[in-house]
């Protein structure tokens, strides 16, 4: 063997015959040298691109995300294959691939071997988003209501064992269930009535630390209840009339809203009796069960009052129905309507809410003007722009985060209900809910 340099790089050039040193230093390469050097080249060059396969794919997959190719046995790979699967890896061009497989092509006695498998791009990496992971069927919702309840214990602390904290915990049981029983649940909508109830309560609970409410009030809320002894201290709640066909969560967590920016020791909610006006309106035999079942959930601060069965009373007439059966109690009620009543007359040019209670409270209802005071609580619906003239005392209750109503739940979107609603719709056959599976 010995050595030529051409263009300043030295080559060994093998040469037929015996070995012999050649003394007489470099000199130009030959016609027939040459061809033996790309002779050699040409079979040289497609072992070269495999053994520098592996380090190369480790770049590329830092590089670019690419997965590492799988390891095969030397016999699973051809060369033509190997270079075509490997080119993306290697950041090879499509002519350089195609040259090195027209190459490999002309190795003497090849037998066709089984091309590599294709690459598959990585997968996305997981993030710690849950809406990523749920879509990936990777993150179970219960799971995530979970963490964030603990994220919320965090942030909106309750006493042990106090009353607030337990309403808390019948309200995750709610959204728990409904994360288990609904088709479609919807997980952002079930974790906004988790943090906006946790909100609500933080603020009753620092009503309850003041002694400024007292939700084991008693208030006679029909004509069945017994007779309740007066107290010197004046009670203060909520009269919110609601058709609750059914309840949704807005309605609910407006209503925990009001304990604690209103100061009431209570709402209670005037379910609306059967109305031959409303003829698809879900009957009482019903809706009052399943009502009762819901505000459940949230005593003492929630309360239900039948005093429109059997009546189709407005629930500006009811509230003083309510004042008359506590005729020796000082009470302080708020009457709570959403703001689209926030005017003088409504859409038929019939009085509204405020005309009509201004009107009752003047009227010999059975109330007594020294001992009940009046205020209204409008619900912001629509913002009106312009002051509504009155004498009553009037104050604005924010909305929840979401849009909500009976209708929506009507029509399908079953979230919006509570769990405890839900269940007593499945039983019943009613707003579409499909009956329960049946248990092998």
């Amino acid at each position: 063997m010995r050595q030529e340099k051409t263009r300043d790089v030295t080559i060994p050039i093998i040469t037929p015959g015996p070995w012999t040193c050649d003394t007489q230093g470099p000199r130009t390469l030959g016609k027939r040298d040459r061809a033996w050097f790309n002779r050699g080249m040409r079979h040289l060059k497609p072992f070269l691109l495999l053994i520098l396969a592996v380090p190369l794919s480790a770049v590329a997959q830092i590089r670019t995300g690419v997965p590492e190719l799988p390891k095969l046995p030397g016999s699973a790979i051809s060369a033509p294959a190997a270079l075509t699967s490997l080119a993306p890896a290697l950041s090879l061009t499509p002519s350089l691939a195609a040259s090195a497989g027209s190459l490999s092509a002309k190795l003497p006695d090849e037998a066709p071997l089984a091309a590599a498998p294709a690459v598959t791009p990585a997968a996305a990496p997981a993030t710690a988003h849950p809406v990523a992971a749920a879509a990936n069927d990777e993150y179970d919702l219960s799971e995530r209501l979970s963490a964030l309840f603990r994220n919320l214990d965090a942030k909106y602390a309750l006493p042990a064992d106090s009353l607030t904290a337990k309403v808390r915990s019948r309200v995750r049981s709610q959204l728990l269930a409904a994360a288990r029983d609904y088709a479609a649940p919807e997980a952002e909508l079930l974790e906004t009535v988790a943090r906006e109830a946790d909100k609500a309560l933080v603020k009753i609970q620092a009503r309850l630390d003041s002694g400024s409410i007292d939700p084991s009030a008693k208030v006679r809320l029909s004509a069945s209840d017994p007779e309740i002894p007066s107290t010197a201290r004046h009670t203060r709640i909520g009269v919110y009339p609601v058709a609750a066909d059914p309840f949704q969560w807005g309605h609910l967590l407006v209503a925990l809203n009001a304990v604690g920016e209103l100061g009431v020791d209570k709402v209670v909610f005037v379910l609306a009796g059967d109305d031959p006006r409303k003829p698809t309106m879900t009957p009482v035999e019903h809706r009052h069960p399943m009502g009762q079942e819901v505000l459940d959930v949230f005593a003492p601060f929630f309360e239900y009052s039948p005093i429109a069965v059997g009546t189709t009373l407005d629930g500006e007439t009811n509230i003083f129905r309510i004042l008359a059966l506590n005729p020796q109690q000082g009470i302080e009620a708020w009457y709570m309507v959403g703001d689209d009543h926030y005017r003088l007359v409504d859409k038929k040019g019939n009085p509204d809410t405020l005309p009509k209670l201004e009107r009752n409270y003047r009227e010999p209802m059975g109330h007594s003007p020294t001992l009940h005071a009046l205020k209204v609580a409008f619900i912001r619906r629509e913002s009106p722009a312009e002051a509504v003239p009155t004498d009553l005392e009037v104050r604005f209750l924010n909305h929840v985060g979401f849009e909500a109503s009976s209708t929506q739940v009507r029509n399908g979107q079953h979230t919006l209900m509570p769990h405890a609603a839900f269940s007593h719709a499945r039983n019943k056959g009613l707003y579409g809910v499909p009956p329960a599976p049946v248990k092998e």
